[in-house]
């Protein structure tokens, strides 16, 4: 399966040149499913209930932090699906007693969920607004609205995902890690946006 063989292959780049790697491995790019892919792969090997050296588990869930850091540099996911993927990544390291060591810092709670919420495209008055706006829309919607039920469905061009979208996966994934939080700066900003989630 050409997952597990791109997989094999990572595992053997040094570190830092994961960006060429992908380069020569895809010319003219990657897709978004490949990365989830990648991720997905990651994150089964170095779960719990699979057999694995500490050094390997501790391997794969770096490799993931860093296909993960790369994906959202080079455009091939969404910075929101990046926020996801590292917020369930370091979720998954907590799950280890004694802990994985040697893990980079933005495995940490902390360092996940700073940059998670880094990656939130929207402020929280203007998440509200859109929210507000979209189920005025629904509410409002016409038959035309919503696609017939047992017809066919033509998508015009590329699927768009709204910042609200954006933001409401981020905030889905954030209290896997917020309890674990020690920075009270980082708390209380996840706080704040998980308060206002049920307004979304």
């Amino acid at each position: 399966m050409r997952i597990d063989s791109d997989l094999r292959e990572m595992r053997g780049v040094p570190k830092g040149q994961l960006a060429d790697w992908v380069s020569s491995r895809f010319p003219g790019g990657t897709s978004p499913q490949w990365w989830l892919s990648i991720f997905e792969s990651l994150e089964v090997s170095a779960s719990p209930f699979r057999e694995a050296t500490p050094d390997q588990r501790a391997e794969d869930l770096k490799l993931a932090a860093e296909a993960i850091l790369l994906a959202v540099k080079l455009g091939g996911v969404r910075a929101a699906i990046g926020a996801y993927w590292m917020l369930r990544i370091a979720a998954l390291a907590l799950r280890f007693d004694p802990p994985v060591s040697g893990l980079p810092k933005i495995l940490t709670p902390d360092g996940s969920a700073e940059w998670a919420l880094q990656q939130i495209p929207l402020k929280r008055e203007r998440a509200i607004a859109e929210s507000e706006t979209r189920r005025d829309e629904h509410l409002n919607a016409g038959e035309g609205f919503y696609a017939p039920v047992g017809g066919e469905v033509t998508l015009a061009g590329e699927v768009a995902f709204s910042g609200l979208q954006d933001v409401e996966l981020i905030l889905s994934a954030l209290p896997w890690v917020c309890s674990h939080v020690k920075d009270k700066g980082i708390e209380r900003e996840i706080r704040s946006w998980l308060e206002i989630q049920g307004d979304l």
